[in-house]
């Protein structure tokens, strides 16, 4: 097992066989100073010189769960604490994960509720499935995520479908997903790992994401002469990036570039991204100034915090590790948070990944005429 720096406060975990290879191509782009690990239920998901941990091993011995997300589920809640080794002076979890089936669609709720019991903040990257694999996988993944934003700290949830292009057969289709996922979450981790002249490190990280809720972001890369200009319209029209559920509130922007990134481009960047995504909005920019990886291009990173996130009552900042108050709901046919009701702080009944739970005519958007 690899030896796992002791001294970064950023961890990030893969969760489940997608989640794990998309944290190995993290760890590959990023090198070394990387604290991760990964977690699955199926042992054929440990790679040598990769820090990794099996779930559910008495429940079931190596092999998987299946496809099933409550045999997932049941497995990650009996052997998670098997991770806790691995905690150790960690300030903040950026998990990576595949929702729809398996141990990343069952798994990671449970991982995300073991982190937050410990007081460690979570900042989850999760990717929705392809609509070619069907609407059993696509009910899970939309039945987990209501689920997923209520107890992580901010949610960045990714539709497969918007990361590559129709034509591409299946196999490259799924593999340049991962790839550029795994990118774009490289270019995350470099802004906190490798700061530059306006710094943007996990403490500042840990504060930005402690009610962040759901968010959405996307990469983008240009060199030469119109470098910034071709940036900006590309960050424009990243798919990523549209049809959001909720105004964005907050933008943090991430400037990533070799010695040769001047003041007046960092100045025109900020004022594109701001006047295209929100003028008013609370806005954080960082820099990264790395000649050997960027030398003569600019990557910029965008990420758009919504507004129906995590609760602002009384406009305090809070905590990243404070229970979350509950939210009134303007629905006066909701009961609570997510429409749980009395069932809000119980264990949730999940049956092909909806939540049973919650009223029918809520889980399937039902209008009532009354």
């Amino acid at each position: 097992m690899e030896e796992i720096s002791d001294k970064a406060p950023m961890l990030l975990v893969g969760i489940g066989g997608a989640g794990a290879a998309i944290a190995r191509g993290v760890k590959r782009a990023y090198g070394e100073d990387l604290r991760f690990i990964t977690i699955d239920t199926d042992a054929a998901s440990g790679h040598e010189n990769t820090p990794f941990y099996l779930l559910g091993g008495d429940r079931l011995s190596g092999r998987g769960a299946g496809g099933d997300i409550v045999t997932a589920r049941l497995a990650t809640e009996d052997s998670i604490a098997i991770v806790d080794e691995a905690l150790e002076d960690v300030r903040l979890a950026v998990i990576v994960t595949c929702l729809g089936g398996g141990t990343g669609g069952g798994g990671t709720l449970e991982a995300v509720r073991h982190f937050k019991d410990r007081g460690i903040p979570t900042v989850v990257f999760a990717t929705i499935p392809f609509a070619f694999e069907g609407p059993d996988r696509l009910q899970n993944a939309r039945g987990i995520m209501p689920l997923i934003e209520e107890e992580a700290n901010a949610s960045f949830f990714v539709p497969l479908d918007k990361l590559v292009g129709g034509a591409e057969p299946m196999d490259e289709a799924m593999r340049r997903a991962v790839d550029t996922l795994a990118s774009g979450v490289t270019l995350f981790w470099r802004l906190a790992g490798k700061p530059g002249y306006i710094r943007l490190d996990a403490e500042r990280i840990r504060h930005l994401v402690a009610r962040a809720g759901r968010a959405r972001f996307a990469t983008v890369t240009a060199q030469g002469a119109n470098r910034v200009a071709d940036a900006l319209a590309a960050v424009a029209q990243a798919p990523l990036l549209t049809n959001g559920s909720g105004e964005v509130r907050a933008i943090l922007c991430g400037v990533l570039a070799g010695d040769d990134l001047r003041l007046a481009e960092v100045g025109e960047i900020a004022q594109g991204v701001r006047s295209k995504f929100g003028e008013t909005c609370a806005f954080e920019l960082a820099t990264v100034n790395d000649e050997t990886t960027f030398s003569g291009r600019i990557s910029l990173v965008v990420m758009l915090f919504e507004s129906t996130g995590k609760d602002e009552s009384d406009g305090k900042t809070g905590s990243a590790i404070t229970p979350k108050k509950q939210r009134k709901n303007r629905n006066p046919l909701a009961q609570g948070p997510q429409g749980r009701g009395r069932f809000n702080n119980a264990e949730p009944t999940v049956w092909n990944g909806e939540d049973l739970d919650i009223p029918t005519f809520l889980r399937r958007n039902i209008n009532l005429d009354l």
